[in-house]
């Protein structure tokens, strides 16, 4: 029988970045969903999740001799290609005979380059479900849509896949391939353990310039019958209690969410759960089915608080709607937390006051300020590469919080000291900790409030 192994590599972050203490672990959901696909298909098939059984890479060879893998798959976001790579070194020692193939988004952006590596044979572009089941049951590599391959030297890029029609088509992740008790979403983002991600949809019909849409801008909801079929089995089966819709935009389909609500308050799930929001795309009816659903919190992202800024990257924003919005989720009794960038192009020090200002004003239950990052098969990185002002092509950078962009407007010096002083000035306010106290309802509520203290203290 056919043997698979699928690696998610570990994080690797800085020991001052914001996400090394408030980030949380998620499940490499891409590696369930390819490896229900292939088990489909006869294939045996284990997944390493390094990340969450906090794995270095230092140590993944003494995982890989427990079995002799025909296939070897390795996951890769832009700021884990390195790891990837390191891996997929260490597996080609361990394991000469199986196959290495990289997919996620940045092998797929990059395929070119992830190809010149001479540990990786394959890569898989786009959603991989099919095309790696294809790969590992022995279709010829030619005649598979979204493969990369070398032939005698020779890079071949086959025509792209056409993305699946019906998300329902898919056998839910294979949860009992990961360590479900491992898991813990973002600090503030959950209100009971355990809890695990789950998407409900793909694609976002958003054309933000500093967005990679991995799924393209055609977005696919699954029906609420099969979202209510997979909670059902990871409350049963693995006493889920909180969940976190992944999706990238989980009320992209306003309708389509009140019915999934509507379904799961009369199921009565008592599952308790948060999710990414669009500001335009919600209205106080929805709000109020994801409040008597379980919804405890959303998360928007505003980015900045100049519309010039704003209309630069593609989205374009009335803040007077944001205003509307922050008071219509407050009515539901949803907590908020809003995304903010720094140092977008044509930041200035008057911009990100202006920013810091909006926010303040709008005074969020959680606000997250990002470093600008140009990520690789963006417009922005395109925009930076061509305009000479790309710092680093070193991937492990591309953190969230590493300036990687020379601005003519602002310094990387004035980017960082204001990264620092934001979130002391938000969140060390005296009438916004009282808040927080009162709002203390469990020792989860309290102990997330005291780590994000001691986080901000620390910056």
């Amino acid at each position: 029988m056919t043997k698979v192994l699928l690696i998610n590599p570990p994080w690797t972050i800085k020991r001052r970045n914001l996400w090394a203490k408030i980030g949380g672990v998620l499940p490499p959901l891409s590696l369930g969903y390819l490896a229900a696909a292939v088990r489909q298909q006869g294939v045996e098939v284990k997944i390493l999740d390094m990340n969450a059984l906090h794995v270095p890479v230092e140590r993944v060879a003494e995982h890989l001799r427990d079995a002799r893998y025909d296939w070897i798959g390795l996951t890769a976001t832009t700021n884990l290609a390195h790891n990837a790579r390191r891996i997929a070194a260490k597996a080609r020692q361990e394991q000469p005979q199986a196959k290495i193939v990289f997919g996620g988004v940045h092998p797929t952006v990059l395929p070119e380059e992830v190809l010149s590596w001479p540990e990786a044979d394959f890569v898989v572009r786009g959603e991989g479900e099919i095309t790696f089941a294809e790969l590992v049951t022995g279709t010829a590599p030619e005649k598979i849509r979204g493969l990369s391959y070398r032939r005698d030297r020779e890079l071949v890029h086959n025509p792209a896949r056409e993305v699946l029609p019906d998300l329902d088509a898919l056998p839910f992740p294979a949860y009992d391939l990961l360590p479900v008790g491992r898991y813990v979403p973002a600090l503030g983002g959950y209100k009971r353990l355990p809890a695990i991600s789950v998407i409900t949809s793909r694609g976002c019909s958003g054309q933000c310039s500093y967005c990679n849409n991995f799924y393209g801008r055609r977005v696919r909801k699954r029906s609420a019958g099969n979202v209510i079929e997979e909670l059902k089995l990871l409350k049963d089966r693995y006493g889920i209690k909180e969940i976190y819709f992944f999706d990238d935009s989980f009320t992209e389909f306003p309708s389509q969410v009140q019915a999934l609500c509507e379904r799961m308050a009369a199921e009565r799930l008592d599952l308790t759960w948060s999710c990414f929001a669009r500001f335009n795309l919600v209205n106080p009816e929805l709000l109020r089915a994801m409040k008597a659903a379980g919804c405890h919190h959303a998360s928007y992202g505003i980015e900045s608080g100049d519309p010039e800024l704003l209309r630069g990257i593609r989205k374009p924003t009335d803040l007077d709607r944001v205003r509307e919005v922050m008071a219509l989720t407050r009515a539901a009794g949803i907590d908020i937390l809003l995304g903010f960038m720094l140092g977008l192009p044509g930041e200035t020090p008057a911009t990100m006051e202006r920013t810091m200002r909006f926010a303040l004003e709008l005074d969020p239950d959680m606000v997250l300020f990002d470093i600008t990052t140009p990520f690789p098969g963006t417009e922005l990185f395109a925009w930076a590469k061509s305009q000479g002002r790309l710092k680093t092509e070193n991937w492990s950078d591309y953190d969230l919080y590493t300036p990687v962009m020379r601005l003519p407007t602002v310094t990387e010096e004035e980017i960082m000291r204001f990264y620092r002083r934001v979130h002391r000035r938000f969140y060390l306010r005296p009438g916004y900790l009282g808040r927080r106290l009162l709002k203390i309802r469990s020792y989860q509520d309290l102990k997330q409030d005291l780590t994000a203290f001691l986080a901000m203290a620390g910056l």
